[in-house]
């Protein structure tokens, strides 16, 4: 991610109506203006239905705060991996996400993107401190590389607390992906760069990566000891999981994704043989707006049972085509 201001205008958090209008307005004709084969499709917040606002948080293409401003605007390319929001806590904030440990390929999509727009934006820095912005952790470079690393065997030998504790002294930050509990719901852990200051992008990118590697490498060795030390427990946790998502008929989110999360690893150990993308997509696909999309649903207090039993019905056809 990384944060921009423009450079004759306050803070997002102090501008009046007028001036945001028209930092909103500059930004989007620069984006208007790019020569790119990848347009990008803007809209107000206002525009957009509700649970079409609720599905882009749940992808994290926008802040749960910024989806309560109607007058806010987003921007989303064609292919859905790079996005942006304007005057949230900055004035523009650019996202690129994809699957897979390829941080260098998201941060030249970005930066191919920030440089267009700085063709006709004015953004505000100073040869001091580099890119300013409303935060201090985001001034320097602006930005805000992360990583999601499923981290099951880590947790259960107990070594993922020492874990972070290391990624916390290198200068990266972890918090739990569903949630900021210390023990995040399905084991999935995000990972990413405290300060954007006194180091070039290249370096936070080269950081992230190797910490990121690190773990991964951990979290294999760890998987390796816990089938030799406990196959029968981790073959039966991946076995009950599997059966109850094959034939319940009703779940809750926070059920589905503790039992997809284990099936997860049981795939990713070769205890079941199901593809990692396609479970990996249900962790997202099942959570509430968007199983609300599928059952033309769109109020906020729509029937708990409905939405309990399509995302079981969703799960079971998933797996059922993948099995």
């Amino acid at each position: 991610r990384l944060s921009r201001n423009l450079a004759s205008h306050r803070f997002p958090l102090f501008l009046k109506t007028d001036e945001e209008n028209e930092v909103q307005s500059d930004i989007l004709s620069a984006f208007q203006e790019i020569e790119s084969p990848k347009r990008f499709d803007t809209s107000l917040i206002g525009d957009l239905p509700a649970i079409e606002r609720r599905i882009m948080m749940e992808r994290n293409y926008i802040t749960q705060q910024f989806s309560l401003h109607n007058h806010k605007a987003a921007v989303m390319g064609r292919d859905q991996t790079v996005s942006g929001m304007i005057n949230e806590i900055d004035h523009l904030r650019l996202s690129c996400l994809k699957g897979g440990l390829c941080l260098s390929e998201c941060w030249q999509n970005l930066d191919a993107l920030d440089t267009a727009l700085e063709k006709t934006l004015d953004y505000a820095v100073s040869l001091e401190w580099g890119y300013l912005s409303a935060e201090v952790a985001n001034t320097g470079t602006g930005l805000r590389a992360s990583v999601m690393l499923h981290l099951p065997a880590l947790v259960r030998t107990s070594i993922i607390e020492k874990a972070m504790k290391a990624v916390v002294q290198v200068g990266m930050t972890v918090k739990g992906f569903f949630g900021n509990d210390e023990n995040s719901l399905g084991d999935l852990y995000q990972v990413s760069n405290q300060l954007g200051l006194g180091y070039s992008e290249k370096d936070l990118i080269e950081k992230l990566d190797a910490i990121a590697s690190q773990l991964v490498h951990y979290e294999r060795k760890a998987r390796e000891e816990l089938l030799d030390n406990e196959r029968f427990e981790i073959e039966d946790e991946v076995m009950r999981s599997l059966g109850i998502l094959t034939n319940c008929r009703m779940l809750t989110s926070t059920e589905a994704i503790s039992l997809l999360a284990s099936l997860r690893l049981g795939a990713a150990t070769g205890i079941i043989s199901a593809p990692l993308e396609r479970i990996t997509a249900l962790l997202f696909l099942t959570q509430k707006a968007h199983v609300q999309y599928l059952i033309d649903s769109t109020e906020e207090s729509a029937d708990t049972r409905i939405i309990n039993h399509t995302r079981a019905e969703v799960i079971r056809n998933a797996l059922a085509r993948c099995l």
